[in-house]
């Protein structure tokens, strides 16, 4: 499988490109809210038994094992497209790429076979990546074999988003932050949960829109339920 070119390792994605994607992509974008009731309970109890060297378990690692539950349900979003063969490659590794803030710029590192680990492992990988991507310290392979992207916003207090792809990939999700929103209670009376918007784009040659409202639908149903990714 082919990998992403770069001059250099741990070289920011820059403005050009994405506006290249932007550009040449057709991006189609939906967007759904989601309810973290069952994820925040998650993390509290494995956060309050954490072992030495273990990372704390945010959003950010949950969801990542939601898209890579959903991704192997959906494989076509878990592809790209070859345009000189007139073909899409359906991929088997799912490589989760987590956007990362740097001072030059943005850096996507990647949990690699992301379907076959847990939430304490995608979340020990994304701090390891994270801290050596601020210290320029990430090796190739960590920033060039993404096969879906996402990117949270939500510690910077944005409600939604929309994120623009990274090629080769075909899509990427964009979280925003966790609020507390009045929606219908089981009796119909209005009850306050902890509430998240999540909008995926995604590159409409290769993605139809049925496809990518299912894959985004099984997205939403493993946060809100994350036992059933264990089914």
């Amino acid at each position: 499988m082919a990998s992403l070119p770069r001059d250099t390792v741990n070289v920011p994605i820059g403005g050009t490109r994405l506006q290249q994607s932007y550009q040449q992509v057709p991006h189609i974008t939906f967007d759904v809210d989601v309810d973290v009731s069952a994820a925040e309970a998650l993390r509290a109890r494995a956060n309050a038994k954490l072992k030495e060297g273990q990372a704390k378990i945010g959003l950010t690692a949950i969801v990542a094992k939601a898209c890579a539950w959903a991704l192997q349900r959906h494989p076509m979003i878990n592809s790209r497209l070859d345009e000189a063969a007139g073909q899409i490659v359906l991929l088997d590794e799912v490589n989760i790429g987590i956007a990362v803030a740097l001072d030059g710029g943005l850096i996507v590192p990647v949990v690699r076979n992301a379907q076959a680990k847990g939430v304490q492992q995608i979340a020990n990988k994304i701090a390891d990546l994270s801290v050596r991507a601020k210290a320029n310290k990430l090796k190739q392979d960590e920033i060039s074999s993404g096969t879906f992207s996402i990117s949270n916003l939500g510690m910077y207090g944005v409600d939604r988003f929309t994120a623009i792809i990274n090629p080769p990939e075909v899509a990427i999700l964009a979280m925003g932050r966790s609020k507390m929103s009045f929606v219908p209670g089981a009796n119909g009376q209005p009850v306050a949960k902890p509430i998240m918007t999540i909008r995926l784009s995604a590159d409409h040659r290769v993605v139809d829109g049925a496809v990518a409202a299912q894959f985004l639908g099984d997205v939403r149903a493993a946060i809100e339920e994350p036992a059933m990714m264990a089914l």
